[in-house]
């Protein structure tokens, strides 16, 4: 994956050398139609992730891969028998959302993050309904991966019934709420510092992300819970990460909150201002007097990927649906062609007064909920092929053949256009 960082050129010099790195990452999702949420698709998930590994970068000690994830619709019935056994509490009756924190190693820093993440929730009025320490088999990292490792924690969170919509924008208010005032205390002290370097990696009642510093093999070992028979899904994405231009790391693992990438954003530093600058006239209805938590909406030091991510969830967070939103970012040519049809002009007119186009070439997965898809930039420069099976199976990958599926069962196979 060609991730970008602000400070990072996409094309350098040195005397007659000039880099020009192009990405090799996968990415793709598995989605049963019609049928109830199985654990089948977590293991088609890691079956298609382990066929791309040739797509991923591997460190010099030949173990640690540059990152691999999957992001799940949450399995509630798993995490209400997890959120039974730490506080003996019945959450049938409410809302259950999980967060999946990347906390320090360092004891102290470890204490003061979650010291004031369980303030800020009770700030919201929410539930904590305890901390769950992800089960992981950390024989399975190579070297790198393990000396750099978090502490990786479960947060469990019950809130009052409501609209999946409605608590999705009171977490994501959390969340960002969370990341300020790390930040802000990160001055005063070696243990606030230390607590800074948390990353949240989701926080939903809908989707749940499992990633890290892994090869596509090291994943479904590593993470215990994604061999567990009750952990299911009717939809996963997946991501292999190659690396070019920033260091491998956990935090910059994919999936994020909503999409996976293949590609590069090449308009990513015009991008940014553009967000930036709003941010003074940035309001909404949803969000009210609590605007100013929002900001800044580009999380620093993010690669181009996490900067498309964190608006993408802004917008999505702030009542439109995630299509609508990912049309925003990535429209499709649409001034002088005229095979569109005039309201699908109209559309990109319309948004375009709001939002500038985030260029690729790009393939973005994204997952939200009940809605599981794919789009292609308006540069069509990279693979997204998809196949469908009469008994209601869809994959969608960086190229074909990434899922064993007998030729009689499918339905209809093809790939992504340029702005599809």
């Amino acid at each position: 994956m060609k991730d970008k960082m602000a400070q990072v050129s996409p094309v350098s010099h040195l005397g007659l050398y000039r880099r020009e790195e192009h990405d090799a990452c996968g990415v793709g999702f598995v989605a049963q139609l019609d049928a109830p949420p199985s654990h089948r698709v977590i293991r088609q998930a890691l079956e298609c992730l382990a066929n791309l590994t040739h797509r991923g970068g591997v460190d010099a000690d030949a173990a640690s891969g540059d990152g691999a994830g999957l992001m799940v619709q949450l399995p509630h019935a798993f995490f209400s028998r997890e959120a039974a056994r730490l506080n003996f509490y019945d959450v049938s009756s409410s809302k259950l959302a999980v967060g999946v924190f990347f906390l320090p190693q360092d004891h102290d820093g470890r204490a003061e993050a979650m010291r004031v993440v369980e303030q800020v929730v009770g700030d919201y009025h929410l539930r904590l309904v305890g901390w769950r320490r992800v089960p992981v088999d950390e024989s399975a990292l190579g070297p790198q991966a393990r000396e750099t490792m978090p502490d990786l924690r479960h947060l469990l969170i019950s809130g009052a019934p409501s609209r999946d919509r409605e608590f999705e924008q009171e977490l994501y208010l959390v969340r960002k709420e969370i990341e300020r005032r790390l930040m802000e205390n990160a001055g005063r002290d070696e243990a606030t510092a230390m607590a800074a370097q948390t990353y949240i990696a989701s926080l939903s009642c809908r989707n749940i992300v499992y990633k890290g510093l892994l090869s596509p093999q090291q994943l479904g070992t590593f993470y215990s819970d994604l061999r567990h028979p009750d952990f299911v899904t009717s939809a996963a994405l997946f991501h292999q990460r190659y690396s070019t231009n920033t260091m491998p790391s956990w935090e910059l693992a994919q999936p994020f909150r909503l999409v996976a990438h293949n590609g590069e954003i090449n308009t990513l530093r015009g991008n940014r201002n553009w967000m930036q600058a709003r941010e003074p006239v940035l309001a909404h209805p949803v969000w009210g007097r609590h605007v100013e938590r929002l900001k800044p909406v580009i999380r620093p030091g993010g690669s181009d990927s996490a900067s498309f991510d964190n608006v993408l969830e802004l917008l999505t967070r702030s009542g439109r649906s995630v299509q609508q939103a990912l049309l925003m970012m990535i429209p499709e040519a649409w001034e002088s062609s005229v095979e569109t049809p005039a309201d699908v002009k109209a559309f990109h007119h319309y948004h375009s007064c709001l939002m500038e186009p985030w260029d690729g070439p790009a393939a973005m997965a994204f997952l939200d909920g009940p809605v599981v898809g794919a789009a292609l930039d308006r540069i069509g420069l990279r693979p997204a092929r998809y196949m469908i099976t009469h008994d209601g199976l869809v994959v969608l990958g960086s190229e074909a053949g990434i899922l064993g599926v007998e030729p009689e069962r499918v339905q209809e196979k093809g790939r992504l256009g340029p702005g599809e």
